[in-house]
This record gives C-alpha cells, structure tokens and sequence, in this order.
C-alpha cells in the first residue's frame, strides 16, 4: 500500500521530534562542555566577531582543541541559538547571541552556575536510576540517597566540592529572582522590621532586601557549615542552626527555593513552626517558589518547570507544586489567607498569612 506523500511528510516531523528527544542529554552536555573551555567567555571579552582561529588562539584552553572539534561545537551551538555564524568579508565567524549572554561568568544575570550544579556527576547519575525509582514503594531512598549513601545536604556538608556547587547555585538564582522580587513585590515588605531567610545560603538574598530596604533587620538562617562559608555583608547578620528545631522569630520569614526539597508531610511541618514564629496579627511567610500551571502557554518555561520537578524527585524527594498544591499545603498547615504573585522569574511569591 502506498503511503500518501502528507503522511511521509509528517511521519520524518516526527521522526525529527523523537530524535531530538532521544539525544536530548546532548545539549546539556555540550553546554557543560562550552562553559568549562570558557568559549562564550572568549567570545564575549572580544570586541568583534572572531573567526575559527582567533577564538583557538585567545585561551589556552581553546588552544588545545583540535580545529575541527571546536567548529563542530561551534556548529552545535549555532543551532541552540547560543552562537551566531555570520560570513564578514569572506571569512566565517563566530559571536554570541542573546541567549548565550544568560551564560557568561561574572555577570549578574547569568545561569552558568545552574549549569555546573545540574550536569555535576552526583546530580546527573541518579537519572539512570528513574525507572527502578518509579517502581519503588514510597520509603525508599531517593537515587541520590541510593548512589551517594546520604543525601545531598549530608554530602554537602563532608565534600567543599559539592557545597560550593550548591552555594554557587542557590546564589546564581538569587541574582535572577530577586530583583524581580524587591521590583515586584516591594510593597509586601512594607511595614517589616525583622526578616529571617530560611535556608538563606550564604545571605545572597538578604543582601537585596538589606540594601533596598536599609531599615529592615535582615537574618539569613542555614545550616552551620554553609553559614561558615559565606561572607560579610553589609546589612545582614548569619545565623546557623537546623529549621526543623528552631527558627529565629521575625515578623516575615522568607522561605526562597527551598520547600521544593521536601515532601509535603516536612513542609508542612516546617510551615506550621514558621506559622507559630511569627506574630498572628501582622506576621507573613513569603514564599518564592515556582508555580508549575503559571505561564502553562509558555513551553520553555512549562518544560524547564516540569524537568526540574522531576529532578527534585530524584534528588530529594521534593517537588514543585501546582497552584491548588501550594493552597492545600499552606491551609494544611494552618494559614488562613493565601495570594500568589508573578514575578519575572521562572518562580513565583506565594505569601502566606496566619
């Protein structure tokens, strides 16, 4: 039976599709790669357009890849968008996009430690692990629990390596969501004289509220052995200690990419302590978190929201929620009034009133 030429037509789009999906852990690898050689860095730290041999030449890391292996990557990374090829007076040549300026070292706004954090070999093993994690019952250890024989906090508190990368990370997302939160949402801290950043890392976060709100007395709260690495800074006091045993009592707690780490059983037990530190009249949480059905029209945004969902799921056992997940959560656990906010960040502000 012959087959209608439409039909062939859509069967190889399709074909296309579940190839691209096949190789899918492709682009995350040869983005690790690209950051490692510091390619887009050579790129961005010249004034011009390079051609294949003045990007080779311009690091001693590029230096040592074959021409042929540094165009095909280049070549590769043209078709992410994160390079653009442009012929300029017969020669070939090679400049950033966009995209890629979300990828540079030293830069505010850049994603590159997320990059690092996500592709490190103790986070990316587990996913080998997914299928036999899907059958499990629920109390079996997660894959990172399985291969790692503790979880990622333990871990991190016994090798510098992986406490940096997480350190670096939770800092690379404070840079992209706070600014959208202190533009945003300024009007939420009106009135606050004391806030506490629960599992505030090394007082990234704080630093933002310190510094727009200089009359604000501003805690980050972690664990003892990320508090002793961060730094000082000007408007903000660390504080360590263990969340589930003690919370320093302030009028706003900020909970910031954190509940997404546990179940719902630890987060409700974590929000009901955090209901009972703060006052009941004037008290608020603020939560930043994402929202998985907010922006559900924009793909790369609901695709980025979903495989991170996935990886909270192998890695901690955590989640990120639904907006009715986030409202039965919060009721659960004792609060009476709930108001979601977007931002323009891949998270959201959920706040939380007693």
């Amino acid at each position: 039976m012959e087959i209608k030429l439409e039909d062939q037509e859509q069967e190889m789009k399709n074909q296309g599709h579940v190839w691209n999906i096949i190789c899918g852990t492709v682009d995350s690898s040869v983005l690790k790669c690209t950051i490692e050689l510091g390619l887009l860095d050579a790129l961005h730290n010249s004034s011009k357009p390079m051609t294949l041999s003045s990007l080779s030449s311009s690091s001693p890391s590029l230096a040592t890849l074959k021409a042929e292996n540094l165009y095909r990557l280049l070549r590769y990374l043209s078709h992410m968008n994160l390079i653009a090829i442009k012929e300029i007076e017969g020669n070939e040549t090679f400049s950033l996009t966009n995209l890629s300026k979300l990828l540079l070292s030293n830069q505010e706004r850049s994603l590159k430690d997320w990059v690092l954090g996500i592709d490190d070999e103790h986070s990316i093993s587990g996913w080998h692990e997914l299928s036999d994690y899907c059958l499990s019952a629920d109390d079996a250890p997660t894959p990172f629990v399985k291969l790692h024989g503790k979880t990622l906090w333990e871990l991190a508190a016994e090798v510098p390596e992986v406490n940096e990368l997480i350190n670096n990370g939770m800092a690379c997302d404070t840079r992209m969501v706070m600014p959208a939160f202190v533009q945003g949402c300024g009007r939420i801290l009106n009135g606050v004289k004391k806030i506490v950043d629960i599992g505030g890392g090394t007082g990234a976060a704080m630093s933002y509220v310190a510094k727009a709100y200089p009359e604000i007395k501003c805690l980050a709260f972690d664990l003892p052995h990320v508090v002793a690495a961060a730094p000082e800074i000007a408007g903000v006091e660390m504080v360590g200690g263990d969340m589930f045993e003690f919370i320093p009592p302030a009028d706003a707690l900020l909970l910031k990419f954190m509940l997404h780490n546990w179940k719902d059983a630890e987060c409700i037990k974590l929000l009901k302590r955090c209901k009972e530190t703060i006052p009941a009249d004037n008290g608020k949480v603020i939560i930043i978190e994402m929202v998985l059905d907010q922006d559900e029209d924009d793909d790369d945004l609901t695709q980025a929201r979903l495989s991170l969902d996935l990886d909270m799921m192998l890695s901690s056992g955590g989640k990120e929620r639904t907006k009715d997940e986030w409202r039965i959560l919060l009721e659960e656990a004792g609060f009476s009034k709930i108001e979601f906010i977007p931002i323009f960040a891949i998270q959201s502000v959920i706040v939380a009133y007693p």
